[in-house]
């Protein structure tokens, strides 16, 4: 009953925030995506599961009774033909019937729910980002919140032991000195430390990219700026190498970047020394830093990348049936599973579940988005676009490494949401246009820039 009950305030919620805008539909699914993790895990119910799923699908019938303006239309056609692809080939393979069809389900709803938001994404003007960056700011404060009291006064008080938290509590492998059973990865408030450490990774490109931003109130400066200090601690906390070299990738493009100007530099290099200084006068948070290193990164990339992902493309062209690859299956389906097969490597889920045809259309799709020029230099979030593209690129390629880039809650929702964003231009008058010069020049400027 209590599940259910949860399901359906995602679900009113969702719904009654989508029919207002589109925005806040969006703000109100990251909010149930950001406390579905520890939601599940203390109401360990088949329900719990679909919370976030009926906060989808609350968003989506908002979306319907709303149709989307005939320039927004124009604007993102290219990417809406490339979502309805890599949702045709998923939904043609359910009628194989290679898996139990409650598995096939689960692995429909990994390759296909989510997709939409790489529409929705794209569709988000600069004020909507604005917003979008500082209700992220507050959510990550409020995730770090819960990491400081896990990491104080232990897990089990946030995270019963059951079914759904086995991972959490298999996840001590950070050696401390005189700790010989290793420290746990610190979760917060998502379903396991990956999800927390992703989220708080891909969320930090559009703080920055707010806060570089000239103008708003000391307010709006200090969430952004405590938000961004609960990101990087988050990845931390999360203790996974990959999330921190992600992280560590953007935090050395955002120093060489000129966007920030001299000030705002200097403001960043001193928040990142005091964090810093955090990290290293703390041994449970500077141990997974000190692992990161050629050694360990080839070890990893030759577990994930080597002869058996080939061989399990030649043995299985056309896959192993949806849900049967490596999505994650709830515990209470995976006796249903046939032949599973699992490797920690995201492009060969595809090619188990999707076969060679859907790691064909994903691989085309991630080269589309990572060619294209969409960032114009007076867009005063370009800093940002250019931090959110770093970003998706570093987590398409940890694919090679892991999966889950497509099912985990809620960084999938604001990767899609990021990915989009980045492949398409801004609408216009979005933009700022440089001053046109005096005379003649000037009006014919303004009238194409009317007719543009």
């Amino acid at each position: 009953m209590v599940a259910l009950v949860f399901c359906a305030a995602g679900f009113l919620a969702t719904y009654l925030a989508g029919r207002r805008s589109l925005l806040a539909g969006i703000v109100a699914l990251v909010v149930v995506g950001y406390f579905f993790g520890i939601v599940r895990a203390n109401v360990p119910n088949t329900i719990s599961y679909f919370m976030f799923d009926a906060a989808v699908l609350a968003f989506f019938i908002t979306q319907l009774l709303r149709p989307m303006p005939p320039e927004e239309r124009d604007r993102v056609r290219s990417l809406t033909h490339w979502v309805a692809l890599l949702a045709f080939w998923p939904v043609f393979l359910l009628l194989v019937p290679a898996q139990d069809p409650m598995v096939q389900l689960v692995g429909l709803r990994a390759h296909v729910l989510l997709l939409p938001f790489l529409v929705f994404g794209a569709r988000l003007g600069n004020a909507e980002m604005d917003r979008l960056a500082l209700w992220l700011a507050g959510l990550n404060l409020v995730a770090l919140g819960f990491a400081a009291a896990e990491f104080v006064f232990g897990l089990e008080r946030f995270y019963p032991r059951n079914p759904v938290t086995e991972l959490i509590y298999r996840s001590n492998d950070i050696q401390t000195t005189g700790d010989l059973l290793g420290a746990f990865r610190i979760p917060a408030i998502f379903p396991n430390a990956s999800a927390y450490g992703a989220t708080m990774a891909i969320t930090l490109p559009l703080l920055l990219g707010a806060w570089v931003q000239k103008g708003g109130s000391p307010l709006r400066r200090w969430l952004l700026s405590t938000g961004m200090v609960a990101s990087v601690l988050g990845v931390f906390l999360a203790a996974s190498r990959t999330h921190i070299l992600i992280l560590l990738v953007l935090l050395g493009i955002s120093l060489l970047s000129g966007k920030m100007g001299a000030i705002g530099r200097v403001v960043w290099v001193v928040m990142l020394g005091g964090l810093g200084w955090v990290v290293a006068s703390n041994e449970r948070l500077f141990q997974r830093l000190m692992t990161i290193g050629p050694e360990a990164i080839f070890n990893r990339i030759y577990v994930s990348v080597n002869e058996s992902f080939v061989d399990r493309a030649l043995s299985y062209p056309m896959g192993n049936g949806l849900g049967g690859g490596g999505t994650s299956m709830p515990y209470f389906l995976q006796h249903l599973i046939r032949d599973p097969i699992g490797i920690e490597n995201q492009y060969a889920t595809f090619v188990l579940e999707l076969g060679l045809p859907g790691l064909f259309f994903w691989v085309c799709f991630i080269v589309w988005v990572f060619t294209r020029r969409t960032t114009v230099p007076t867009d005063r979030w370009a800093f940002g676009r250019r931090l959110a593209w770093w970003a998706c690129a570093g987590y398409f390629a940890q694919g090679l490494i892991g999966i889950g880039f497509l099912t985990s809650v809620p960084f999938t929702l604001i990767f899609l949401l990021s990915t989009g964003w980045i492949s398409v231009r801004q609408a216009p008058g979005t933009v700022e246009e440089p001053a046109a010069p005096p005379g003649p020049a000037a009006g014919s400027g303004a009238l194409v820039r009317a007719h543009a």
